[in-house]
């Protein structure tokens, strides 16, 4: 079983890293005329910055992490761009965090090829020592897997699917042990079972005797 740590942010904790970001651009006096959200876990992260600065336009770019299994470098590569014309504006790209920068290495590059006036990145959080260093963010930290709100199901199901790697069968109890043991969180009971009970239903895990085995 793989054992790293983990921090279960909270949506205050999203809130408050959000607001530090974006004091961080007022107190620059920089206004971008549009906010380019990163799909998925930049939504919510560049809809609060468009909030706290005054930004009515969003847009999205898609881009994807593939899996060893899927290519043998497992590099970012953009899924999806945007119709939005960019050229001649101020632009800030928006993810939750920067960890290895692939992702906005990426959406940097991709957006510095429609030509706006200029390219700024934020984030709510990142790591020390990512390669990308965003011009705006909350805290940084060290690394750890964050579990933000809006994936706490998919992150439950992959942390579990790890326990499984040498498990054939757990109790909840279990889970919520080796949670603590392996990456350090707390994970409320209620909140695991939800998600538990949903990946049942996606044929994901099933319970039985008591045991959460995979489906």
């Amino acid at each position: 079983m793989k054992k790293f740590p983990a921090y279960l942010a909270s949506w205050e904790d999203i809130e408050k890293w959000a607001k530090e970001g974006a004091w961080k651009v007022l107190e620059d006096e920089w206004k971008p005329d549009v906010v380019v959200g990163l799909a998925r876990g930049g939504w919510v992260a560049a809809r609060l910055y468009c909030d706290y600065l005054g930004v009515k336009d969003l847009v999205s770019l898609k881009v994807e992490h593939w899996g060893v299994t899927a290519t043998p470098d497992g590099k970012a590569k953009l899924k999806y761009g945007s119709n939005y014309d960019l050229s001649g504006k101020k632009v800030l790209i928006v993810d939750d965090i920067s960890d290895t920068g692939e992702s906005l290495t990426l959406a940097k590059n991709y957006v510095e090829s429609q030509k706006p006036a200029e390219v700024k990145a934020a984030t709510l959080l990142t790591i020390k020592g990512s390669r990308f260093k965003p011009d705006y963010y909350g805290e940084e930290i060290d690394w750890a897997w964050i579990v933000f709100p809006w994936n706490f199901v998919e992150d439950m199901i992959n942390l579990v699917n790890n326990l499984f790697e040498e498990k054939d069968a757990l109790t909840t109890d279990e889970i919520l042990d080796l949670f603590k043991e392996l990456h350090g969180i707390d994970v409320p009971r209620g909140r695991l079972d939800e998600a538990l009970r949903m990946a049942e239903k996606r044929n994901v895990f099933k319970l039985s005797d008591g045991k959460w085995r995979k489906a």
